[in-house]
């Protein structure tokens, strides 16, 4: 189930982390040398985010966004989501929320 996010209402402020290439998965192996892409055949980059919330303990977040380069962003430079997707999971009795946007942009 794809659930829209306000991210405004979400965190009070994300911070960028770090970028990584989105790792294709076969049988349950990754699959090496591989990097994950849309349906428009656009890479997948994991973006690890440090959310924040007022009086609450801050949170790492990932958030899988489409580029064609990995986001080029500083360490702890605030940052925008556009069109951010909150995506329930559920696989062999477990579930939990994924994240993913359709790009991101140092605020």
């Amino acid at each position: 189930m794809r659930i829209p996010v306000d991210s405004v209402r979400f965190a009070d402020e994300y911070q960028f982390l770090s970028a990584s290439p989105v790792a294709v998965y076969e049988n349950g192996h990754r699959v090496d040398g591989q990097q994950a892409v849309n349906n428009d055949g656009t890479p997948l980059w994991a973006v690890q985010t440090l959310v924040l919330r007022a009086g609450r303990r801050a949170e790492i977040e990932t958030v899988k966004i489409p580029s064609p380069v990995m986001p080029d962003i500083r360490p702890t430079a605030p940052i925008l989501f556009n069109d951010l997707i909150a995506n329930a999971w559920q696989n062999n009795g477990r579930s939990g929320v994924n994240y993913s946007a359709a790009a991101v942009t140092e605020a």
